[in-house]
């Protein structure tokens, strides 16, 4: 399912104005109200038009929302996950070798230890 925006959900253009989209959202409560409408997604779409006006019915949370939603600040954030997941699998890898290390640090101990006893051994034979 492609995510759609709230000015998609509502069908009205980003430069809407209050009335415009108070109309919109009317309308569409009206088309997909559960108790009027008995298709199985009626009831979810009547929630997304309800969340999609309650953000673009408040000028501060549609101004947040237009923000949010820019192409370039989209673009950046992929950008920041995408630089977050390279630094994760570097840790990931990281964390890997580490114990590589240890254990191989371990087995060498070991193997000195054992080469320490056969040489006390033959010293006392």
């Amino acid at each position: 399912m492609v995510k759609k925006t709230y000015y998609e959900i509502l069908e009205v253009d980003k430069k809407a104005s209050q009335e415009v989209i108070k109309s919109a959202y009317r309308r569409l409560v009206m088309l997909y109200h559960p108790d009027k409408n008995k298709l199985p997604e009626a009831e979810e779409m009547f929630k997304g038009i309800a969340e999609a006006y309650s953000v673009l019915s408040d000028p501060n949370k549609r101004k947040q929302y237009d923000l949010d939603n820019e192409p370039r600040t989209v673009l950046r954030r992929k950008k920041q996950e995408q630089m977050w997941q390279i630094i994760r699998e570097h840790k990931q890898r990281e964390a890997r070798t580490n114990q590589m290390l240890w254990e191989f640090r371990e087995q060498e101990r070991i193997k000195y230890k054992e080469r320490e006893r056969e040489a006390m051994n033959i010293m006392y034979v």
